[in-house]
């Protein structure tokens, strides 16, 4: 006989005696050990979901709502929810199967759990939006109150179960008792046949040990191992063993391919961080283009001769004008800085008004509306961003207009959108409705241009600058034009700057 035909003989042997303890187990089961199994399985169903709960409720109760880790706290909450959504619905809630407290213990856990999971994410939603406060107030006042009252539903149904399985113990004891003494005897006959085939199986302990080994080289990455040898004695063995080196050597270029993938994958990834650093650089040119129109030490060491000999010749009103000027080219050599207090641009707009207005008289005027809620010195803005809106709200609204006209500039903080929104609004002559709509198309996508170069200017810049940024221009001919822009709204206490004191607001 073969190791086959004499395995299958022992086999067919203990499967008849393996027939009879299944069916001695079955009846067990099914009469004696289903009420246990199923109370157990209540109690570990119970005793799951509560620990589920409980897991949750000590992730909110060790989170610091000031400086908490917002994903901790949310990689949390989801591990302990998928913990209380596995298990509740293996409780069993069936009136046909347990007490009337134990149903309602069980419905009022559903409730509970329902209301908790509603108000957990409600609080997920405001950590993840950065609110905070908001979710700690939701947590001390709802979520905290209502984890409450299930951990207190939850354990109370666990006692519930508990004590109603104390009754069917004695019952379930004097069963097993009866069916014991049947098993006993089948498993000494299956013992008697496993020992036969236990001695037929023992050939195959050699290759299997083999293959173990090979399998641990497998694990460890030592696909260059050498193959299992292939055993005689038995074509099924041979078969095996066979299969198991093709295995190998499959897994093996499998691995390869994945490395070389994986390769390919990094230095894609090597090229893309290339590509995006190349990209940050040229965008970092483009605004330092931007911002550098013209290169101001010529004029401004100039202008400091021309101030001399004012000072000299006594013409005062002439040696004002030129500080004022001077102190517009100051402010472009060295505003290289991104951001810079508002009181700077408040104070350079100042400067320029002062140079118009002597040109033009009381043709021109200018008004402030600054926000008291808003503190110049503390409040950080891009440099130049408000001076070229005030010159070309002057030079193409106001100045070609006979009687002349006022600009007023508005600054307020929209804090729930976290912006800064400037406004500079005249009453001059406005734009056509033609030439208005190519200025937006323009300010859409801005490039160099020969015309309004300010505005241009402050639009790239403010495009290079934030994506919540925007820059609206609105004009009716006849009654003047209104450009507003918003910038992210940049507020330091800690920082003082030096020489920083607002102009008077005119």
């Amino acid at each position: 006989m073969t190791l086959k035909q004499r395995i299958t003989l022992g086999l067919a042997a203990f499967l008849l005696a393996l027939a009879v303890q299944i069916f001695l187990s079955f009846y067990q089961s099914g009469t004696v050990m289903q009420r246990l199994d199923d109370q157990m399985g209540q109690f570990n169903a119970i005793s799951r979901f509560q620990g589920g709960v409980e897991r949750g409720l000590t992730v909110l109760g060790d989170y610091r709502w000031e400086y908490g880790d917002a994903d901790t706290l949310l990689s949390g909450l989801d591990s302990a929810f998928s913990t209380t959504d596995a298990w509740l619905w293996r409780i069993d809630g069936s009136l046909e199967t347990v007490s009337e407290e134990e149903y309602l213990l069980y419905s009022a856990v559903c409730t509970t759990y329902k209301s908790y999971t509603a108000l957990v994410e409600q609080l997920e939603a405001a950590v993840r939006t950065g609110d905070d406060a908001g979710a700690a107030r939701l947590y001390y006042d709802q979520v905290l109150p209502c984890g409450s009252y299930l951990r207190q539903y939850t354990q109370q149904l666990l006692n519930t179960a508990i004590s109603d399985a104390q009754g069917t113990y004695t019952e379930v004891s004097a069963l097993s008792g009866r069916v014991k003494w049947a098993q006993t005897v089948v498993a000494t006959v299956c013992l008697v046949l496993g020992c036969f085939m236990a001695w037929s199986v023992i050939r195959l302990l050699d290759p299997v040990q083999q293959m173990i080994g090979a399998s641990r080289n497998i694990v460890a990455g030592k696909y260059d191992a050498p193959d299992v040898p292939i055993p005689g004695g038995g074509r099924e063995i041979v078969q095996l063993t066979d299969a198991f080196n093709k295995m190998k050597h499959s897994m093996a270029q499998q691995m390869n391919t994945l490395q070389e993938r994986n390769e390919m994958e990094r230095e894609l990834h090597r090229q893309k961080t290339e590509a995006l650093e190349l990209q940050n650089r040229m965008e970092r040119s483009r605004m330092q283009q931007l911002r550098s129109q013209i290169d101001p030490h010529f004029l401004f060491n100039t202008l400091n001769v021309i101030q001399q000999t004012a000072s000299t010749e006594k013409g005062y009103r002439t040696q004002a004008l030129i500080m004022a000027l001077s102190h517009l080219l100051r402010y472009s050599l060295m505003s290289n800085d991104e951001q810079v207090p508002l009181a700077r641009e408040v104070r350079i707009v100042d400067e320029y008004y002062s140079i118009y207005h002597v040109r033009f008289g009381d043709r021109v005027r200018m008004r402030w509306c600054i926000s008291d809620s808003l503190d110049l010195t503390e409040t950080m803005v891009p440099s130049f961003i408000l001076q070229p809106l005030v010159e070309n709200s002057f030079k193409h609204g106001i100045a070609p207009k006979e009687e002349g006209g006022t600009v007023r500039i508005r600054i307020a903080p929209l804090r729930e959108k976290g912006l800064l929104r400037i406004s500079v609004c005249d009453n001059g002559l406005g734009i056509e409705p033609e030439k208005l709509a190519q200025l937006q198309e323009g300010l859409a996508s801005p490039r160099d241009r020969w015309e309004h170069i300010g505005v241009y200017n402050v639009a790239a810049r403010l495009q290079l600058l934030d994506k919540r940024c925007r820059f609206v221009i609105r004009s009716r001919p006849g009654f003047g034009t209104a450009v507003s822009i918003y910038l992210p709204l940049v507020e330091i206490v800690e920082e003082e700057f030096e020489d920083d004191t607002p102009a008077d607001r005119r």
